[in-house]
């Protein structure tokens, strides 16, 4: 028996260790206490990278490895860098089919240029392997909250991988199916954003970012079955069927361009008009992503602030540093809380067109509802999928409960 099962099997003597012990201990304690199911895939679908080698590689199916590495060269490309990712993320792969083989279990294995619908709704555990945007192009494609993901982190050297499970178990892959055989895991329901369209051109297909960049099968990538409605009445609003995991972005597609918006919170009445960057809509998985980058502080600009206040205190970098990390990771919220952060970019803020006061560039609310006054605007859900949100459209943003991800956690 584990030490996790001997706590399982205890009462007051469980509670006595799990309260005496550090909070980051207690939190990995309660993780186990809190679950006892077993869990065994049937069928597991592999989400692989496509890694930028192999990419570039499609790219020039003419070239032998020594001109193909040269061209990269020229471009200014790390060619080792990107073949050991390559490599390594191969690795990764054939280690997985070797342990889900071992444990008997059925798999598929797919990446942007093939995936599709039936592979996901197939498939009883979605198992993205690279980084955080193999895990977002994976779960786009989970439209309830039923089918579990767990994402492997290819790469560690070179990839946060914030969504990923912890590098610790890149090189220990059997260890993930012994947990979740033995119930030692914990079901974490992301939120994520569910986006309503109203006007025209609303049914205008979709497409994804990374087309811009060729890669090839992804026109097929998010039909997902969603057809223009026969009936008129129904052409002038759409409930888009993909969920944003990290974020939804509405600007001008040519960021050189002011982003003019009119936006209203919850169940106001009226709407705040605003020129900006654009609107960021974020999730509590999310703010530790864009909606962080756009409202975070630099060790720069708390210095010049305690300048211009002549505090007569010399403050160190180090107390400088402590305080950008405070405020910044006090950005971060719960991941399956139900109101949406929103954080408005660059702010225009001019005397001709004053912000009114009781505007914030960044807060928290149930409900978004943004109106475009763009000329060639765009909404992209998670870095990925785009529709057109030109003048006239409107954008309704709510977190889904029924729609939330379902995560599977692993000890750290």
């Amino acid at each position: 028996m584990t030490v996790f099962g001997c706590l399982r099997g205890t009462t007051v003597g469980t509670l006595q260790i799990f309260q005496s012990q550090p909070k980051c201990i207690r939190k990995t304690l309660g993780i186990f206490l809190r679950n006892a199911s077993s869990f065994v895939p049937k069928r597991v679908l592999i989400v692989a990278k496509l890694t930028r080698y192999h990419f570039e590689k499609l790219r020039e199916p003419n070239l032998n490895e020594e001109e193909f590495k040269n061209k990269l060269l020229e471009r200014g490309s790390d060619y080792d860098l990107l073949f050991d990712t390559y490599r390594a993320t191969k690795d990764i792969e054939n280690e997985v089919a070797k342990v889900l083989n071992k444990f008997n279990i059925e798999y598929k294995k797919v990446n942007r240029s093939n995936i599709s619908r039936s592979d996901v709704t197939w498939a009883d555990l979605v198992l993205p392997i690279g980084g955080d945007g193999t895990f977002l192009l994976a779960a786009n494609l989970i439209f309830d909250n039923k089918t579990p993901i767990i994402g492997i982190n290819s790469y560690p050297l070179h990839s946060e991988g914030f969504l990923m499970l912890p590098s610790y178990y890149t090189k220990n892959i059997s260890q993930i199916f012994e947990l979740l055989k033995a119930g030692q895991y914990d079901t974490l329901m992301r939120s994520r954003i569910r986006t309503t369209l109203k006007g025209e051109g609303i049914w205008n297909p979709p497409f994804h970012m990374h087309e811009e960049k060729h890669f090839c099968g992804v026109e097929r990538f998010f039909s997902n079955g969603q057809l223009k409605p026969a009936n008129s009445d129904q052409l002038n609003e759409r409930q888009l069927p993909w969920l944003a995991l990290n974020e939804a972005f509405v600007a001008e597609v040519f960021a050189a361009k002011m982003t003019t918006l009119l936006i209203k919170f919850d169940d106001a009445e009226n709407f705040h008009r605003i020129k900006s960057s654009g609107i960021c809509i974020s999730t509590g998985t999310g703010s530790t992503s864009w909606y962080k980058a756009i409202n975070g502080i630099s060790p720069q600009l708390v210095r010049q602030i305690f300048d211009l206040l002549n505090n007569q205190k010399n403050y160190t970098n180090a107390e400088i540093n402590e305080i950008c990390c405070k405020f910044n990771d006090s950005l971060h919220f719960n991941p399956e809380a139900q109101n949406l952060s929103y954080a408005i970019r660059d702010m225009n803020m001019t005397k001709v067109f004053p912000v009114p006061k009781s505007l914030q560039r960044y807060n928290f609310c149930k409900k978004l509802t943004v109106k475009s006054l763009c000329f060639n605007g765009g909404l992209v859900l998670d870095g990925g999928i785009a529709v057109q949100f030109n003048l006239g459209t409107t954008a309704e943003f709510e977190i889904d409960p029924e729609g939330a991800l379902r995560n599977i956690i692993l000890p750290v």
